[in-house]
């Protein structure tokens, strides 16, 4: 045939922000940057994990237990901390307990894991430490290969996420808004640290695979990255290597086997009243003197309902947590 039927090809509308898929899989700072925007995690999100940092510390110890003891609640999981291989269904030589010293050793590492967890996320050294943990986790990245499927870590992950957010959302003294904007920054990250476990697991785009190349000086020891030392020396250590108190100004760390807001005073009703309708706040200012938030304080919902219709966040009062925006949702 003399005319052919050509492909049509149509450009992308210029409202569409392009991402270029190769280097979504090969560089580990447009996966990071591709991740942020599709998350909107921004400058709310780490005001409130900078404001949030004490909370969450003096919830790690207690995690710290509750992780182990749900580790070596099965034979399935708990296997892997003598064999180092989730696929290894062999016999067992022995069973570690919470007072072996080898998991001793692991709740050290898991106390300091969260603590940079807690740590300054405006760094891409964060991210690309997080990318570690789940580089290390299919036998790369260390001198002795741990090997640790998917189907344990995303739990294990999501175990943690609700704990965290079940004591947050639980804190006496902490106002509505502030628990929202914090477990709305910690999800992100933790669904962040999720996407780069997985995607040591997945089969996606195996074209772009290539032989990850292993630092030498890295895969000597855990806690390092690029042949620095990213988390403590001891428990009192931050990933910076200087005290948590000096590093954040955090809160004395509460002993392990209590509740990390025990001793806590109960509020009046008057204070649980003050959770619904919090006083608007002046706005954040970052390092360059911009507002953080050009109009809602962090917080506040995309969506809410009010006298049970559906509300956009634009259609929002700035601080819809406050009697005024209460009264005034009345008349919509």
């Amino acid at each position: 045939m003399a005319d052919q039927e050509q492909e049509h090809h149509v450009e992308a509308p210029p409202s569409m922000e392009h991402i270029d898929r190769t280097e979504l899989y090969t560089s580990l700072p447009v996966r990071i940057q591709f991740l942020h925007s599709f998350l909107e995690f921004g400058p709310e999100d780490v005001a409130a994990l900078i404001a949030g940092q004490k909370y969450v510390k003096a919830l790690i110890p207690a995690i710290v237990n509750i992780v182990y003891k749900k580790l070596l609640k099965y034979d399935i999981t708990a296997r892997v901390f003598t064999t180092r291989n989730s696929r290894d269904e062999g016999p067992v030589t022995s069973w570690a307990t919470e007072d072996s010293a080898q998991i001793m050793h692991r709740k050290m590492f898991l106390r300091w894991y969260l603590t940079k967890l807690n740590s300054d996320c405006t760094r891409m050294e964060y991210w690309e430490y997080l990318d570690k943990v789940g580089l290390m986790h299919v036998g790369k990245g260390r001198k002795n290969p741990l090997h640790v499927e998917y189907v344990f870590l995303g739990p294990c992950l999501g175990f943690i996420q609700d704990a965290m957010f079940e004591a947050i959302l639980s804190h006496p003294r902490l106002e509505l808004y502030r628990k929202i904007a914090l477990i709305k920054a910690l999800g992100k990250v933790i669904w962040i640290q999720n996407d780069l476990m997985e995607r040591w697991h997945n089969t996606d785009a195996l074209e772009f695979l290539e032989e990850e190349p292993i630092d030498e000086d890295d895969a000597l020891k855990e806690g390092y990255l690029h042949g620095k030392q990213v988390l403590g020396e001891d428990d009192a250590s931050t990933v910076l290597g200087r005290p948590i108190e000096e590093a954040t100004h955090l809160m004395d760390g509460m002993s392990m086997g209590r509740c990390p807001f025990s001793g806590m005073a109960r509020p009046d009703p008057a204070h649980l009243e003050r959770q619904r309708a919090v006083p608007s706040r002046p706005a954040v200012v970052n390092a360059s003197g911009n507002g953080l938030s050009e109009y809602h304080i962090p917080g506040t919902p995309r969506l809410k309902l009010v006298n049970g219709r559906t509300v956009l966040k634009q259609n929002l009062d700035p601080n819809p947590f406050s009697d005024a925006a209460a009264s005034d949702e009345k008349k919509i």
